[in-house]
């Protein structure tokens, strides 16, 4: 490009004048063509100089400016002049001309004048087409000296990562699609381009857009159109308009025309645009929360100005996609409530999972948590419920049945339903919930009136089992004999409630505690307590730590516990039991040194502790949502830290539980919450308890109310005192620091219901879960002969041959390829039955489980299906074929059938 077309800018006079003084460093007058004559500055500075600038339009006005540089010499030592002058050397005349570096009038080149800057000897052929690039590189360069090119050749790459980086603040040669879409957001981005010469904006579009792929196509498309900053919302909008779950959808097909509009008119194709609205999703994840919010609302909007919002659920980022998907839960939710069956369950499983999927939402947030109780307790209302049986299979009836039911199941129920509380934003997903809690409420109060009979019967003569124990019994029965293989803790947490105290066992295996359960082989019972009548304070937890019923107060509980026989046999001379209340724990360092002491030495053999943070919250009336967690819980965190780092066995226990008030009406007086003195006759919500267990100053007959409805004082967070089985049953849980072993105990299987998890593998028609498999099957028909297995070497492997008698598993076990990766696992192999077991558990569910749910089904612990499954896969997965799959991220477990049957050469059926 010549210079002298138009105005030179000052950067290429200072990039010609020293392109001369390169050569002539003692040049003293350099005269540069120029047609025009522009605002210049008087002087400038180069190579340490100082310059005038003087357009000269005539032979006389170079003469005089030459002159005025000649007389003012002596004053001036070392100032040049730059003669600016649309003439020739010609027309200049030869006594000009001889007095100018090198005897000529330069004439620009923005090439050679590129060249100069770079200090190359040699520029790629390639830019040549730019003709464009050289005039912006040689402006540019005011904005700092370019670093000299290696081997002095300037190639295509530097010269376009300096043309980007001055003229747009793009800071690479070749910018993929994530940095253009993060460029366009900036406010400068739309001006700087708007900026350029006309000529060169299409072709550094053509740059961008072959450099970032069909992306940056689309998004230079937008730049052109003059809509740079609709970049990032139009990709998520093209999420919806372009979304392959809308494809056919009128509505969609004419917004993605409408949107071309954005484009110059231009189409976008459908894959483009996917890939767009994908890499625009990820450029919103990573932008700071402010401009998040920006991008969105515009990217909103724009549906609503297309018409498309309604449409907005295909959006996995937009947070009204997560809010049009959790419409569309809380209407399946609805219909599923209306009507209960697999089919429903199923549309309701789809809708939560899409939930779930939206990239907006934090999974660990109270509205998610919401969404996967609803889900649980939908799964709960069509199971078929073995925990509801008693011993011999049928309905459970007696006291011990029930109780056992309720901790195996009622108390999950609880947990879900209680979560619910508080609703959602959205007022049709909060009247779903509302509906599903008035099931789970009504099912509750059939139970609870159940149980309360039973319990009333059961309380004339009661009796302990070893699964069922009275809480006075406690001591004599489950604390001795454990303190006298190892140091104890016995942790009372006043008013914990069978369903907070599950919540809180996830945190404690997670912490490195096992619980455990008596006997050498896992049973269907878990081991519980039951809280002396009525169930409050002064009864059940004075009864509990004494070992005896009675009435008392925290003074009674230290010396009767520190005075029991059993607990004083179980301690170490000298050293008495102790029992710290509420008061005993805390100092000004937190848990009171006092308590850590006892927990630590070596001599105090039996600690116990109060833990009032249950029973506290429930004298408020607060509208806080509370979680139960161990670091929510203040010294509980502690307490147990210390007991694990002295291996002491730890023993969790309440005096008693409590209902949560959801609408609770009150109705008449009474000495307590729940309970009251006899007088008059009792209504139907109470029953009256004489004699048995049932302890108060004032005698052993009480009313106690059995109804979770109703209340007799003021209105608190919750109440107990009644005999609900939220009151009544409390957990009794012994639990070791990982990997200690206790004589006569093994560590307890999962203990949830198995509606729990999730539906990994879609129901068979009919809703009921396939059967576990026999281990004697039928006779049935031979199955089809299964396509034999290509051998790469010629021929086909011979598949064995199916014998109607023999189960799938049994043939499996029986094939010499079974036998020889038995071989070669050596003792890492599983048992032949725990690996029939665990096959039989994934195919009874389609082949997928979660950790959780097949944990469950093996009656193994949670924390040892990883093991477990990662050895049986050193046997079933022959040279490492992906037979069986344990997902750690996702928490599943998967078996592929097929392929077992190709590697094993045996029919899978």
């Amino acid at each position: 490009m010549n210079g002298a077309a138009g105005p030179l800018s000052l950067p290429q006079i200072e990039a010609q004048a020293l392109a001369v003084l390169e050569r002539a460093s003692d040049a003293k007058v350099i005269a540069i063509q120029t047609r025009t004559q522009a605002a210049w500055p008087d002087a400038i500075k180069l190579s340490g100089r100082q310059f005038r600038l003087r357009w000269c339009a005539s032979p006389l006005m170079a003469r005089e400016a030459l002159s005025a540089l000649e007389e003012g010499a002596d004053d001036q030592s070392g100032r040049g002049l730059i003669l600016l002058t649309p003439l020739s050397a010609r027309d200049l005349g030869g006594d000009v001309v001889a007095r100018l570096a090198r005897a000529q009038v330069f004439q620009p080149d923005a090439w050679g004048m590129v060249q100069q800057l770079f200090k190359a000897r040699e520029i790629d052929a390639r830019l040549g087409r730019f003709r464009w690039m050289a005039q912006l590189l040689v402006e540019r360069a005011s904005m700092g000296a370019y670093s000299p090119v290696p081997n002095g050749f300037l190639d295509m790459d530097t010269a376009w990562r300096c043309i980007l980086s001055r003229c747009l603040g793009l800071d690479a040669s070749r910018p993929d699609a994530a940095t253009l879409l993060n460029w366009s957001l900036d406010t400068d981005s739309a001006g700087d381009f708007d900026e350029l010469p006309d000529q060169a904006k299409p072709q550094i579009a053509a740059w961008l857009g072959d450099s970032a792929g069909a992306v940056g196509t689309l998004v230079m498309r937008c730049v052109m159109a003059g809509n740079a900053q609709e970049a990032v919302p139009l990709g998520l909008v093209c999420g919806v308009a372009l979304s392959a779950q809308g494809e056919g959808v009128h509505e969609l097909a004419g917004a993605a025309i409408r949107l071309e509009r954005f484009m110059g008119d231009q189409c976008i194709a459908i894959a483009e645009g996917r890939l767009w609205a994908a890499a625009a999703a990820k450029c919103l994840n990573a932008l700071t929360l402010a401009l998040r919010h920006e991008v969105i609302e515009r990217a909103e909007l724009l549906l609503r100005e297309l018409h498309i919002d309604a449409y907005a659920h295909l959006s996995d980022v937009l947070p009204l996609g997560l809010e049009r998907r959790l419409g569309l839960l809380a209407d399946a939710l609805k219909t599923f409530i209306a009507e209960p069956s697999p089919a429903q369950l199923q549309a309701v499983e789809q809708a939560a999972d899409s939930v779930a999927c939206h990239a907006h939402p934090d999974p660990a947030s109270t509205r998610m948590l919401r969404v996967k109780m609803a889900l649980r307790l939908c799964r709960w209302m069509i199971a078929e419920r073995p925990e509801s049986k008693g011993r011999n299979g049928r309905q459970a009836t007696g006291f011990h049945e029930l109780a056992q039911c309720y901790a195996r199941e009622g108390a999950f129920v609880d947990w879900a339903r209680f979560k619910l509380i508080g609703g959602d934003e959205l007022p049709g997903l909060s009247s779903a919930f509302v509906a599903l809690r008035d099931v789970a409420r009504k099912k509750a109060e059939a139970f609870n009136q159940t149980f309360a009979k039973a319990l009333q019967v059961w309380n004339r003569e009661p009796r302990a089992e070893a699964a069922c124990l009275p809480v006075e019994a406690i001591i004599e029965r489950l604390l001795a004999p454990l303190a006298q293989q190892a140091p104890v803790l016995l942790l009372v947490a006043d008013g914990l409630s069978y369903s907070i105290f599950r919540e809180l066992c996830q945190d404690l295996e997670a912490l490195g505690w096992d619980e455990q359960l008596v006997g050498p082989t896992p049973t269907l019972a878990v081991a519980i307590a039951i809280a002396a009548l009525p169930t409050i304070t002064e009864v059940s937890r004075t009864s509990l730590l004494s070992g005896r019923l009675v009435v008392g107060a925290a003074a009674q509980e230290k010396t009767a516990f520190a005075a029991h026989p059993a607990l004083v046999g179980a301690s170490r001379a000298g050293t008495a039991p102790v029992v710290f209340h509420k008061g005993d724990l805390a100092d000004a360092e937190g848990l009171s040194s006092t308590v850590r002491d006892a927990i630590a030495s070596t001599q105090q053999q039996v600690v116990a502790v109060v833990y009032n943070a249950v029973d506290d919250h429930l004298s408020g009336s607060n509208q806080i949502q509370v979680r139960w967690t161990i670091d929510d819980l203040r010294l509980l965190g502690p307490l147990l830290s210390e007991a694990r780092r002295a291996r002491r066995v730890v023993i969790v226990t309440a005096d008693h539980g409590h209902v949560i008030d959801d609408g609770t009406v009150q109705r008449g007086q009474g000495e307590g919450d729940r309970w009251r003195l006899p007088s008059g006759t009792p209504d139907a919500s109470e029953l009256v308890f004489e004699g048995g267990r049932v302890k108060t100053a004032s005698g052993n007959v009480v009313v106690c109310t059995w109804s979770e409805g109703v209340r007799h004082g003021a209105r608190k967070n919750g109440y107990h005192g009644g005999v609900s089985a939220q009151e009544v049953v409390v957990p009794l849980s012994v639990f070791t620091p990982r990997n200690m072993v206790l004589k006569g105990w093994q560590v307890a299987a999962a203990s949830q219901p198995d509606w729990w998890a999730p539906l990994e593998a879609p129901l068979p028609a009919g809703g009921t879960e396939t059967p576990a498999l026999p281990k004697k099957p039928l006779k049935a028909k031979p199955p089809a002969a299964p396509t034999p297995q290509i051998d790469l070497f010629g021929g086909a492997l011979p598949v064995a041959a199916v014998d109607p008698e023999v189960h799938w598993i049994d043939a499996l076990q029986a094939s010499p390829a079974y036998t020889a990766q038995k071989a070669l696992a050596a003792r890492v192999a599983p048992a032949d039955a725990d690996v029939r077991s665990l096959l039989e558990a994934l195919a009874a569910r389609g082949g997928k489980l979660s950790k959780a749910a097949l944990a469950q089904r093996l009656g193994m612990p949670a924390m040892r299906i990883s093991g477990f499954v990662n050895a049986a896969k050193r046997v079933l997965n022959v040279d490492q074929a992906a037979i069986l799959v344990l997902d750690e991220t996702a928490g599943t477990v998967e078996l592929n059938r097929e392929l077992l049957a190709r590697q094993f050469r045996v029919a899978v059926r």
